[in-house]
């Protein structure tokens, strides 16, 4: 099965501890959405083509699959599963079981946890969507909080 990773499951060393089986195939983004943060990060569809969330894509087992779907709390509904698009680097396309949070809190994320993502955008080449992807998302965070 393809997992789509937005977050801290982006890191390699991450992923290994969570779950061993897992080989990434390789980065991609998806389209028409962008990344929020409610304490933990989430992508969420904004219709506009020009909105981008850069994604590493895995191959999981059914046993790294459990692994993930308690780690992300789908049992308790902070995280449910979709099937969503990806365009990979070398253009092809492919679908995903990607986490999408629906259990919202208007709290930006905790500073490691934050920088965690940071480090595997630098990781995994995306330094210039730290700027672009990252900061934005976190700006928006804090406004929600104030409001």
């Amino acid at each position: 099965m393809k997992y789509i990773a937005y977050g801290s499951n982006m890191v390699e060393e991450q992923m290994a501890y969570r779950c061993p089986n897992a080989k990434l195939i390789g980065m991609g983004y998806i389209q028409g959405a962008r990344l929020e943060f409610y304490l933990h990060a989430t992508v969420e569809k904004t219709g506009n083509r020009r909105n981008r969330v850069p994604v590493a894509v895995w191959e999981i087992s059914k046993q790294d699959e459990r692994t993930l779907d308690v780690y992300e709390g789908v049992k308790g509904g902070y995280y449910i599963k979709e099937t969503w698009p990806v365009i990979m680097d070398d253009g092809s396309q492919i679908e995903g079981m990607i986490y999408i949070m629906k259990m919202i809190r208007n709290s930006p994320p905790y500073r490691d946890y934050y920088q965690g993502i940071c480090n595997a955008y630098r990781k995994l080449g995306l330094s210039s969507k730290i700027r672009t992807v990252l900061e934005p998302a976190m700006l928006r965070s804090y406004a929600r909080m104030r409001n």
